[in-house]
């Protein structure tokens, strides 16, 4: 089972992530994981990656759906997995379908600006002030 977790900022993917790769056995995939790692690991996309960051750019979608498609070869992905806030932009959607890679579930969390607002509000807390 491949599901996509969608949703704002602060709208609780990470918790309700966490709880459906849990329930259904599957690994959370999560790109900004990826990126940190393969860049961690000086591997050749990791490289290729941190430069775009390091100048200010956005990692082109063609390195992010390798990596996505990396990953998926990895055998805890077997029987599936969760994607954490990706695809971002409908070309890496259709990127996904070209790369044949097949979407069960999309789930979208749907959070009242108001409620956002108040749960990131709440994260910038800084206590010593």
């Amino acid at each position: 089972m491949r599901v996509i977790l969608l949703g704002a900022p602060g709208a609780g993917k990470g918790t309700q992530a966490q709880y459906i790769s849990e329930a259904f056995g599957i690994p959370q995939i999560s790109t900004g994981d990826m990126l940190r790692a393969a860049v961690k690991a000086a591997t050749p996309l990791g490289l290729a990656a941190k430069k775009v960051m390091d100048d200010g750019g956005l990692v082109p979608d063609d390195i992010i759906m390798t990596l996505v498609k990396e990953r998926l070869e990895q055998s805890d992905c077997a029987n599936g997995c969760l994607f954490d806030g990706f695809p971002r932009t409908l070309a890496q959607a259709e990127a996904l379908r070209a790369k044949g890679i097949q979407i069960d579930h999309i789930i979208e969390i749907s959070v009242p600006d108001e409620e956002i607002i108040k749960r990131m509000s709440g994260r910038r807390v800084h206590l010593a002030s």
